[in-house]
């Protein structure tokens, strides 16, 4: 991203398809990452072309394998753990689900599309804050160009309240 700034929708969407599917795949298994950012994905080798690019998921060191409770649901985390341009809210709450790695996952694609982050700040506190808020915004200048899918796409991903779509969903 920083190499390139932004990227094309296709370009995003090649690379994207591979997160969710490494998201999906995490989440079957009962993993939640609680720290996906663009540093926490790895491209297999150096390519000239973007529609070739390979991406591994790498950093576990905040992962949690999620337990069953007696009735057969997911029991909730509580730690509070992550980045702040890509924790969800929920996580900030301290009550949270598998669903927050959509969330994250959904700042990636923003910033994959435009080149900045959806919740922004001068400081940890103050983007912290308008992560809280959850006001997303597309700016006219930078979101022109780029799909009405693309945009509900990530509508659906960085949504309060957990209302958020699953990664199979997704794909």
């Amino acid at each position: 991203i920083v190499e390139n700034e932004f990227f094309t929708e296709y370009q995003a969407a090649n690379i994207f398809k591979q997160i969710l599917n490494s998201v999906s795949h995490l989440h079957s298994a009962g993993i939640c990452h609680r720290d996906l950012k663009p540093e926490n994905f790895m491209l297999v080798s150096k390519v000239d072309d973007l529609l070739d690019v390979q991406v591994k998921t790498i950093d576990f060191g905040l992962s949690k394998i999620c337990t069953m409770s007696k009735e057969g649901k997911l029991e909730r985390m509580k730690t509070k753990v992550g980045t702040p341009y890509y924790i969800s809210p929920d996580v900030l709450c301290g009550d949270y689900s598998l669903s927050c790695d959509i969330w994250s996952a959904g700042c990636i694609l923003y910033i994959m599309l435009c080149g900045y982050p959806p919740f922004n700040g001068d400081s940890d506190d103050e983007i912290l804050k308008n992560v809280q808020r959850g006001d997303l915004r597309f700016d006219e200048e930078e979101w022109s160009e780029i799909s009405k899918e693309a945009k509900d796409l990530i509508k659906k991903m960085v949504v309060r309240k957990e209302k958020r779509i699953t990664a199979q969903e997704a794909l």
